[in-house]
């Protein structure tokens, strides 16, 4: 069986887990189970860093055992891992009896062959992020990553030839384009390698909570270099298992530790003669309205808090709270860049996605199986052969994806799936089938249907684990590999009607509870039960409702004709499609389109918008274009959609 190994950071450990470290969790987890779904072998690790001064002096400062401090943090770590249904191999912990030994190992292996040697430091430290800064580095005399004050550190240290290694990691890099991702992460790290490495410290003379320097017991092991070597640790350094189990063939981080992972983790392994990564991925930050969540803000999201307060105002259990909150993680945005966290959207996705799409089309598709069982009972259940096709193509490009860390784009197809299923029912019409008494078409209906949401569940499984298996308990249908989606037949058992809604729709009054909850938070009232929600939204007189929002309908619509209107310098007439259906829509575009030359190209619409005339001709939608002074550019897909496709 083929193996993968991928990693994420180790969180500080007296750092409270908030949405930036539950969404790079979650991510390697859609990863880790996407990669079983291949039917590969999963070495999945995440954990705690818990060596450094900061964590001392926190203990210190609490009163307890730095040893008690740690454990007590850890298990809070691993108990929202657990919550949050995250598949890792290996919950690693920096005082773990098995790194410790590795770390030092390492650090003796180097020391010998003459890659770390003594000397002395005397520059900037944040204690912050653990970090040793030069002049350069500090942003109006402040740490460039945190931005709080650094302090002045003279000290003798051992320090890692980094320099050495120069010109064999710039090597490495030329010769492997895809070694670091997304490609601005890349091009950066390949533009400090290029101005000069320097050697680095890799021990501290002032710090004692931490792995002992094995040949000198004044000197602890540095913090960034003990919590790299936690990834060779996990794949069994030292034994026969790190043959087989090394390199790494992904570790997914933040973009503030880039340095740290492609620059000297990289030169550690060289100067170790090991095998590096195969890959490092470099995500972005979940911001709140356009700023970095910070706890001086007070718009940091606690992702716990976040989950009961779903729960509570929707009444759906927890395990469905903490997939509705994957399924936003993992669909807004482009998984790379920032992204805006925003509690409308994660309840509009809720809505729209889950409630209305794919749980309608499950409510559906087991009514029907209920009505019309004594009509189908005994025909085949083969799906449409055209169908088919479409069933086995978005198993391929969702595949495909999923590969690239495109998490929302593969979701983004499942669902097209999804509407395409949707959109059948009432294209066929099956109540019509079963009133002429058309049994072979009314099975081969209900089977379509059957097993398209045998596909849809089995894809949305690595983001969303328990809607997926109580999808697969309603239609019963297995889980499976997606190698046995491209041949195995759905089955023949036919399933039962259900009166458990797996989506309830949110109600308006329920949206205003849930906001004015988090405002309430941020804002340190209280509202009795709904008090303990993060604060994740504030609301004011401006902002709209789920519901508002619901009712625009935004369509694809691809141009068929243009022309201008007579007597007029701006307006142009449209004829576009929308589904099966031809429209005219009037826009004032023509100062910056011929519309001749947008005949073939597809534009987003407006499909309910009440029919106007202008200058007497009835315009049957309005189309979206952005402007910003004198430019305009209409909303245009990425890719070509089918006509009509909504958007969400």
């Amino acid at each position: 069986m083929d193996r993968y190994f991928l990693t994420t950071a180790i969180y500080y450990i007296n750092d409270k887990p908030h949405l930036g470290s539950v969404s790079e969790t979650i991510a390697a987890d859609f990863i880790a189970r996407y990669q079983r779904k291949l039917g590969k072998q999963v070495l999945f690790s995440t954990g705690t860093d818990e060596h450094s001064q900061k964590v001392e002096r926190t203990a210190l400062a609490m009163g307890q055992p730095v040893e008690q401090y740690t454990a007590t943090a850890a298990a809070s770590w691993k108990a929202l891992f657990d919550r949050l249904g995250i598949s890792y191999s290996r919950f690693i912990r920096t005082t773990d009896a098995d790194h410790m030994k590795v770390v030092q190992e390492m650090f003796q292996k180097l020391y010998d062959q003459g890659d770390i040697y003594k000397g002395s430091y005397d520059g900037w430290y944040c204690i912050r992020d653990e970090a040793f800064l030069l002049e350069s580095d500090l942003v109006e005399g402040k740490c460039p990553h945190c931005g709080l004050e650094v302090q002045h550190v003279s000290e003798v240290n051992y320090f890692f030839r980094l320099s050495k290694y120069q010109d064999t990691l710039l090597a490495w890099y030329e010769q492997h384009p895809d070694f670091v991702q997304p490609p601005m992460r890349y091009n950066e790290l390949v533009n400090v390698i290029k101005g000069g490495l320097h050697d680095v410290s890799v021990s501290r003379s002032t710090v004692k909570w931490g792995v002992p320097v094995p040949f000198d017991t004044e000197q602890t092991v540095y913090v960034w270099f003990d919590a790299l070597i936690n990834y060779a640790t996990v794949a069994g350094y030292g034994t026969e298992r790190f043959v087989t189990d090394w390199p790494a063939d992904l570790h997914l981080i933040g973009k503030d530790i880039t340095r740290f992972h492609g620059i000297i983790w990289p030169a550690m392994l060289m100067a170790l003669n090991l095998p590096l990564p195969r890959r490092i991925f470099a995500h972005g930050f979940w911001n709140f309205e356009g700023e970095k969540m910070s706890k001086s803000l007070g718009n940091v999201v606690d992702p716990a808090a976040l989950i009961e307060n779903l729960s509570h105002l929707i009444g759906i259990d927890e395990p469905m709270a903490v997939d509705a909150l994957r399924y936003y993680l993992c669909r807004e945005g482009t998984y790379g860049l920032d992204v805006d966290f925003s509690s409308q959207r994660l309840l509009l996705r809720f809505n729209t996605d889950l409630a209305n799409d794919l749980g309608n089309l499950l409510n559906r598709t087991l009514n029907m199986f209920a009505k019309f069982r004594p009509q189908i009972e005994g025909q085949p259940l083969e799906p449409k052969s055209a169908l088919s096709q479409l069933f086995s193509t978005t198993l391929s490009t969702v595949s495909a994806d999923y590969s690239n860390l495109q998490f929302s784009a593969g979701l983004e197809k499942t669902w097209m799936l999804v509407n395409v299923l949707n959109k059948m029912i009432e294209d066929d019409k099956p109540w019509a089938l079963a009133k002429v008494g058309d049994a072979a078409g009314l099975a081969t209906h209900l089977a379509t249907l059957l097993t398209g949401l045998w596909y849809v569940a089995n894809l949305v499984e690595p983001c969303m684990p328990t809607v997926s298996d109580r999808l697969l308990e309603a239609i019963r249908r297995p889980q499976v590999v997606w190698s046995d989606l491209a041949w195995r037949g759905p089955g023949s058992e036919l399933p039962e009607a259900s009166s458990t809604v797996l989506f309830p729709r949110i109600q308006p009054d329920q949206l205003e509870e849930f906001l004015a909850a988090q405002t309430a938070r941020k804002t340190g009232t209280t509202t009795g039960a709904t008090a303990t929600p993060p604060p994740v939204a504030v609301v004011d007189s401006g902002l709209i409702t789920i519901d508002d929002v619901a009712k625009v309908q935004l369509r694809i619509a691809t141009i068929l004709e243009g022309e201008r209107v007579p007597e007029t310098d701006k307006l142009v007439k449209l004829r576009v499609k929308v589904g099966d259906e031809e429209r005219t829509i009037v826009a004032g575009i023509g100062k910056h389109y011929d519309p001749a030359a947008l005949v073939g190209k597809q534009i987003v619409i407006v499909a309910n918008l009440q029919p106007r005339k202008l200058k007497g001709i009835a315009s049957q939608g309005m189309l979206l274009a952005a402007s910003a002074g004198d430019e305009m550019a209409l909303l245009t897909p990425m890719t070509v959609l089918p006509d009509g496709a909504e958007i969400h």
